[in-house]
């Protein structure tokens, strides 16, 4: 109590200032507030509320020596800043009171979760008073004025305007309370006037703002001479919408880092399926310094690799996306501008060596007939040999146009329109003209045996799907984790490290040099 007696601890105040100041009863590491130093500001925070009580506590009773009376209508709630706090941003907590009973020990009570037992605020969890310390000294100003009309005082000294500045503050908060968190400050920018500049990694953060709020501090390496480092992300609210469509999520632009697109769908929550985008970063984790994006079909991933770009041009001009396609069936892929093929047929195709798939399977092959390499090497050759009609489908599927028709005017010849579009497709899709495609795919596999390099360019995912399906499907490995256990395994493959040195120095990122043993 003798302590609480000395000078009132405004936390605004002290927020404000580069030192903290000496208090009897507080030992302080450093009273030093820089970036070098634990700040410790929080530490005042108990002591402020304890003051606030025994001003409270004082006006009360110069009002019943001053008036003979103390009615509670005519008392202001010095605390209600405090619980509308509580109530927004941690609706579980309830303020009680500031019990001053045992002076050697007063403490700040709190009810949690409805329940009857008190709890005292250094017994709250890190996040809950990181909030509380956070945000007290915004709503320090409104408790200042229920003292002052407590005390019968008709105005309060202006507090001007206030910028607060805010790094990371979803430290120690969950999602949903980081949500909350923007909707409080919002609500105090308004009433209060005060302007808040946050610094945020966060994705719930970043997702929960609308385009008026999000702005982008990009590297300098991304702009260009003294072009101003701090950007808006979207003009208005529609852009924005379509920047987090296009990208997938706000947080993929705000990385900043090469974004890649490869083919496939997007990993989803009830899927069992592998996902093409997670392959790739079991393959490296050189992947982890890019944004992969699953763009779907080879039309679709070059139509969002063109749009990304678009996008792209205002926020980060030296910031380019590239595309990541599979080869398919293609001999010679096209050099596309941005665009990139597979070296093999799909990703997948990567995975498919017997060293590999051994060694990705050792936690389950007691329950498989495959007691060494050679024998998976003999499951896949087989898996392969009964493939032949399928890849030559698949060669001659590639291989025909596709050919699309659509009314035109005048409509009431529609009908000799179809007449002579289906006339069209048959001269050009002849019979002959599909027997030859068919016997120059058919040589095309052929010479795939020959140069042993089905494993390649035969069709990845249905060679996988077929030997999970055969050879794994009762050991209780799921089909997700053994692909993605191959996909890990097959990292240490001198082809697939090759492979990917090559990607990442076409897109500019070079590995660092290995430091020596």
């Amino acid at each position: 109590m003798r302590f609480l007696g000395q000078t009132r601890i405004e936390m605004s105040s002290l927020l404000s200032t580069n030192s903290l100041p000496g208090f009897e009863g507080l030992n302080l590491p450093s009273q030093e507030r820089d970036a070098w130093n634990f700040d410790e500001a929080q530490s005042f925070l108990k002591y402020s509320l304890c003051q606030i009580e025994i001003d409270r506590q004082t006006a009360i009773a110069d009002r019943f020596d001053t008036t003979g009376a103390v009615l509670r209508a005519d008392m202001p709630d010095v605390w209600a800043p405090l619980r509308e706090l509580a109530h927004n941003l941690l609706p579980h907590l309830r303020f009680h009171r500031i019990d001053l009973t045992n002076r050697d020990q007063i403490k700040c009570l709190w009810h949690v979760h409805s329940k009857d037992v008190l709890v005292d605020i250094d017994d709250l969890s890190s996040g809950e008073k990181a909030i509380i310390q956070l945000f007290f000294p915004l709503i320090e100003h409104q408790v200042d004025r229920h003292l002052a009309s407590m005390r019968g005082v008709a105005e309060v000294v202006a507090r001007g305007s206030v910028a607060v500045l805010m790094d990371e503050p979803e430290l120690h908060l969950h999602p949903n309370l980081q949500a909350k968190v923007l909707d409080y400050i919002r609500g105090l920018s308004l009433r209060e006037g005060v302007q808040f500049i946050l610094a945020t990694h966060s994705p719930s953060m970043v997702e929960q703002a609308v385009n008026a709020e999000l702005y982008l501090l990009r590297p300098a390496e991304l702009t260009d001479g003294d072009v101003n480092q701090l950007v808006r992300i979207a003009s208005d609210e529609e852009r924005l919408a379509t920047l987090r469509t296009v990208f997938g999520s706000t947080s993929n632009i705000t990385a900043l880092r090469t974004i890649l697109v490869v083919e496939g769908r997007a990993a989803d929550k009830g899927s069992r399926r592998a996902a093409d985008g997670r392959i790739y970063g079991f393959l490296s984790d050189q992947f982890g310094q890019l944004t992969v994006l699953s763009g779907g079909g080879k039309s679709e991933c070059q139509t969002l690799l063109h749009t990304l770009n678009e996008l792209l041009a205002p926020i980060a001009p030296n910031l380019k996306a590239v595309a990541l396609l599979d080869r398919d069936t293609l001999q010679n892929a096209s050099t596309d501008s941005g665009v990139i093929y597979l070296p093999v047929s799909m990703v997948e195709n990567l995975l498919i060596d017997p060293e590999v798939i051994f060694r990705a399977i050792e936690t389950i092959r007691h329950k498989t007939l495959f007691h060494t390499v050679d024998d998976v090497a003999l499951a896949i050759d087989t898996i392969l040999d009964g493939m032949l009609d399928h890849e030559v489908g698949r060669r001659v599927k590639a291989a025909v146009p596709s050919l699309t028709f659509r009314v035109s005017d005048p409509v009431a010849e529609a009908r000799r329109q179809v007449e002579a579009f289906a006339e069209n497709i048959l001269g050009t899709l002849s019979k002959e003209h599909l027997a030859k495609l068919e016997l120059e795919a058919a040589q095309s596999v052929d010479g795939l045996k020959a140069a042993v390099r089905r494993r390649e360019l035969y069709d990845g995912k249905k060679i996988i799907n077929e030997f999970f399906k055969q050879h794994l499907h009762d050991s209780g490995m799921s089909k997700e984790i053994f692909v993605y256990s191959c996909a890990k395994e097959a990292s240490s493959r001198h082809s697939v490290s090759a492979f990917i040195d090559t990607l990442f120095l076409a897109v500019g990122i070079v590995r660092p040099p290995s430091s020596a043993a």
